[in-house]
């Protein structure tokens, strides 16, 4: 311990806190994506020469500002929660300190050619589960920079990743003391490379990029509703009230569809008859399907309830709704995860008022299908749409559901009020960025509080909105069927990037066997 103490007076303190500076400033919303590039030069000068458990320490130290950083947002929700998140996600960095010392143990020096596999399956193992939190892959701090990700209608965000994490070690490699004048030179010339593909790749894809012929108008209505003010009933007339005059001003623009945010409608609709039947009379005033999120519930066997965070499109001449509830929920904030194993736990949130939800998963993925007025001809026929609610966004594999299942276009709604003016709405939103140019979709997101948008295939982002503004957004977007790598195939990358990392200590097993076999044969 007294050891510990000394050295976290030392330079190794410095070297964690620049680490979590290059991640906060290279994530949305500023646009130094660049500095992602040597974001983990610092962690790898601060891992040399660290054993296993100084390994795990510093890692871990590093998460926490990594963290602190780039998600001190989530005060703005629940401190809890965020106290949570700053205790809990650096346990991931700890994860890769390691599996860095183990590579360096196994391999030698040249285990940081292995880094870039360890960190992306990091990653992916990240995204999967009812734990899931891929908010904070690598690869999104390239959102702005569409010219360069093109090739994440391949390998998803995770190729991105893996490319960051690529050149912060030919980075690192560069700095690192000892190396001869020709190896940094042909460092520099890897480097060049590692750009020029990618650039030359993109600018490619948006030369041979073609608008589809069919398209649709949207309108997007921003309420910019107070998140802690729509759930008094008090309120509720006033909710309604700035939804219908802001749609009023939308249908004059013809909008083929209306998309208004997540719980856009604070109150269980479908139960809920005089609130209803105002809703069917205002679709049918306004000739087009209106899509909202809102609450719902059901009862499941035994009696037992089920609430969920769903959407619903309300289409005129049809009493009947299509909805679709939420699959991945936020962990913790929503639902607690596991509950069959972590029952215990979840009775302990509640004894102790911990504020945590208790939604149910949906039953699956759901598209909306529905007549909708096609442009450029005006002609009417069936289009499919699928809906994302808000967390959802940032999971590649589950949106790339809703496309094979046959959507031509895709709707984010969200509320983001929560997150005050702070990074989170932004890094929110340009999450979307990828799931456009992973599915080559159009997508719609709409918030409650900003940012409202439209995104096309190529990952640019359109007429996007102020933050804490009531708005009203107009734009059309195009109805593909078009499959990428991505669509066709899946993660085939984030699980064979994942699966190598088993590589490096096989082959240092198999070493070692055949150094024992020698040393006991007396060849050595």
């Amino acid at each position: 311990m007294a050891n510990f103490r000394k050295s976290f007076r030392s330079i190794d303190v410095w070297l964690a806190v620049a680490a979590g500076v290059a991640f906060g400033l290279a994530f949305p919303p500023f646009r130094l994506g660049f500095l992602a590039y040597w974001a983990l030069v610092p962690l790898f000068f601060l891992l040399e020469g660290k054993g296993f458990g100084s390994a795990l320490r510093w890692s871990y130290l590093a998460g926490f500002f990594v963290h602190l950083a780039t998600l001190y947002w989530i005060g703005w929700v629940t401190v809890p929660g965020a106290l949570g998140a700053l205790l809990v996600l650096p346990l991931f960095f700890a994860l890769y300190g390691a599996g860095h010392y183990a590579l360096h143990q196994t391999l030698g020096p040249r285990f940081i050619y292995a880094l870039p596999f360890l960190w992306t399956g990091i990653e992916y193992l990240r995204s999967l589960g009812q734990i899931g939190f891929p908010w904070l892959s690598l690869g999104y701090t390239q959102a702005y920079y569409t010219w360069l990700i093109q090739y994440a209608s391949v390998t998803s965000v995770f190729g991105v990743s893996f490319w960051v994490v690529w050149i912060n070690v030919l980075v690192y490699d560069y700095l690192r003391p000892g190396s001869s004048s020709g190896k940094r030179r042909l460092l520099l010339l890897l480097l060049a490379a590692m750009f020029l593909v990618p650039y030359l790749h993109g600018q490619w894809v948006i030369r041979q990029y073609r608008e589809a012929r069919e398209k649709i108008r949207l309108a997007l209505i921003q309420g910019n509703i107070d998140p802690y003010r729509k759930w008094d009933l008090a309120f509720l007339d006033d909710n309604m009230a700035t939804y219908e005059r802001l749609t009023a001003e939308a249908v004059h623009h013809r909008p083929a569809l209306i998309v208004w945010p997540e719980t856009a409608l604070p109150l269980y609709i479908r139960h809920e008859e005089g609130y209803l039947r105002w809703m069917r009379e205002r679709v049918e005033e306004w000739a087009s399907p209106v899509l909202s999120g809102a609450p719902d519930y059901d009862y499941g066997p035994g009696g037992v309830l089920r609430t969920y965070n769903a959407a619903f499109l309300f289409e005129p001449g049809r009493t009947e709704i299509q909805w679709y509830a939420k699959i991945q929920l936020v962990p913790f904030g929503e639902r607690v995860p596991y509950q069959g194993a972590l029952g215990w736990f979840k009775k302990l949130l509640d004894k102790l008022e911990m504020g945590e939800g208790d939604f149910s998963p949906g039953p699956g993925v759901r598209l909306f299908e529905t007549p909708l007025v096609v442009l450029p001809d005006s002609s009417v026929r069936r289009v499919r749409f699928g809906t994302v609610i808000c967390y959802e966004s940032v999971f590649p594999d589950l949106v790339r559901r809703f496309v094979r299942g046959g959507a031509e276009f895709l709707v984010v709604i969200t509320n983001d009020g929560w997150f005050g003016k702070t990074s989170g709405p932004y890094q929110h939103a340009r999450a979307a960025v990828f799931r456009a140019i992973e599915t080559r979709r159009w997508v719609a997101r709409c918030a409650n509080t900003g940012v409202s948008c439209f995104i096309d295939p190529l990952g640019r982002m359109l007429d996007a909105t102020q933050l804490y503004r009531e708005a009203v957004v107009i734009g059309e977007v195009e109805l593909r069927r078009d499959e990428t790598f991505y669509l066709k195939h899946g993660n085939v990358f984030g699980v064979g990037v994942t699966c190598a990392n088993v590589i490096p200590f096989v082959l240092g097993l198999r070493r070692r066997a055949v150094w024992s076999r020698l040393s006991t044969s007396g060849l050595t």
